[in-house]
Order: C-alpha cells, then structure tokens, then sequence
C-alpha cells in the first residue's frame, strides 16, 4: 500500500534546493545575470539553514538520524547493489545518505565561498567592509572547484537514484513529488507538515521581495573606479587601467584577436564594447561584430 515517506517541507527543500544550485550553476558565466546568481547562492545558505534545523525537527525520514550511516555502510550498500544484495530502504539509503552530506556541505562552501568572492571582487554583499580585493580572487578559484565537485556529486546521486529506480522497481523522483511509497502502516511518516511548508515559503517568499526590491546586484560595475583602485596593491602603482587585477579578471576570457579588430583596436577603446562608458557607467559588454 502507499503510505507517506516524505513530509512537504522535505520535498520543497529538496526540489528548491536543487532549483537553486541549476540557476547558479547556468548564471556563473555573465555579468548580466550576477544578481540572479547571487540571490540563487543566498537562497542555497537560507535553505541548507532550514535543513540543518529540520533534520532535527522534522518527519521520520527527514531526521539525522533516520540516516545516519558511517562510510563503511556507504561502500558495504554499494558492494550489495553490485551483486544484487542490497534491502530496499523506505528512507535514504547509506549511499544514497552519503550523498545528501556531501551535497550539504559543499552547498555551505560553495556559498560562503561565493560571498566571499563577491565581497572581495564587486565590493557588495554583507562580508564587502572586511574582504580585500586579493582574497576575493583567491576565493574565486576555491568557489568554482566547490561548484564543480558539487555538479560532479549531483550527475553520481542522480545516476544512483536512475538504478535504484530501476532496481527496486519504482518511480524515487515521483516520490519526492508525491511523497509516498510503498510500504507497511507502521513505516508511514505521521504528518505531511502543511503548517511548516507554509512558514518555509512565506520566509522565502519575503526574502525574495526584500532582496529584487533593493539595489540590484551587479557586475555591471557603476563603482568601477573603487572597484579598480580597491584592487590595486599598495606596493604597486600601475600605469593603465588595463594593468589592474580588476580589469585583467574582468577580461582574462578575452582573446588577442577580440583586440586586433578595427572598432576597438586597443584594450583603453572602452567606449567601443561599454557604449555607457563615457558616463563611467560600464554596463555588460557588447562586443563589435568582426
């Protein structure tokens, strides 16, 4: 019979979560889209805030301790599926719990990292008054490795829950959306948690309005001056613009032949890809055709 495995504010948590990591993960690369990218980091930390606190306080599959399996376990369930040995669990499987951790803790460094970088590079974000330009960039290359070891994490669990699905013959992704599975009475989880799911989404809900109804975040640098000068070394006095560890990183994807075109013809032609530059307002660059 079906009976009910995963409580509402699990599934939300779940499908937000992995929601949140897609829409950062797609927005990584443009300027454009930085302040989507960063409310999805913020939206990761608040909901891996959530989950901390309900792996304690919620239904029986959600908690800690409904899965709480060494790694031993972990390798000992895997070696079980190879020779076709493993039990079928209600809840997360040892492997399968393995990876919820490993997702957990590479979603926290992922978006302290990406706070961190952003605090230190763009001079926005709460951590900005105590980041140096040098740690943002050195922070930069720590938050894309977490981010890549994260996807890499998420194609393993999505392969795992692929064969598991077919293993034991039944629809797992279905389940997070439905909630339930086959089962005894007595393995049921007692409530689906309506009340909590609603708190869940009305905090996100009013997180949302707070962060869009305020000063976009961007890459679009209208501070570029400050950006520039905040990452210049004390020690050093370069002699153009274009020698600065801002400007470099803003443009290290650009290659010699973006430069050899007629309309830019030189890395100081900024009006020739930042049309508002001259208002020192250097929006996402449009590059001239070739």
């Amino acid at each position: 019979m079906k009976i009910l495995v995963w409580d509402i504010p699990t599934r939300l948590f779940h499908w937000l979560f992995a929601g949140a990591f897609a829409a950062a993960w797609l927005t990584s690369d443009s300027d454009s889209w930085l302040n989507v990218h960063v409310f999805a980091g913020y939206l990761m930390l608040g909901l891996l805030g959530f989950r901390l606190i309900w792996g304690f306080a919620g239904g029986r599959y959600a908690r800690f301790t409904s899965f709480l399996y060494n790694w031993k376990e972990g390798l000992t369930y895997v070696m079980q599926v190879v020779t076709g040995t493993a039990r079928r669990h209600i809840g997360h499987n040892p492997a399968g719990s393995w990876a919820v951790y490993l997702l957990l803790v590479l979603g926290l460094l992922a978006g302290l990292s990406g706070m961190i970088t952003l605090g230190g590079q763009e001079g926005q974000g709460p951590l900005a008054p105590w980041v140096p330009y040098w740690a943002g960039e050195a922070f930069k290359e720590v938050h894309e490795a977490v981010a890549s070891i994260m996807l890499g994490v998420v194609v393993l669990h999505l392969a795992g829950v692929a064969l598991e699905s077919w293993r034991q013959r039944e629809n797992l992704p279905r389940a997070m959306v439905t909630g339930c599975k086959e089962g005894t009475p007595d393995a049921a989880t007692s409530s689906r948690r309506i009340l909590s799911a609603l708190l869940l989404l009305a905090a996100i809900g009013a997180g949302s309005v707070w962060y869009f109804s305020g000063t976009p975040i961007t890459g679009g640098e209208h501070d570029a001056g400050y950006k520039i000068s905040r990452s210049i070394d004390p020690r050093e006095t370069p002699l153009r613009i274009t020698e600065t560890p801002y400007w470099q990183g803003k443009h290290h994807d650009l290659g010699a032949q973006v430069w050899k075109q007629s309309q830019i013809g030189s890395r100081a032609n900024c009006v020739a890809c930042h049309r508002d530059a001259e208002l020192n307002v250097f929006a996402p660059a449009i590059l001239p055709r070739a």
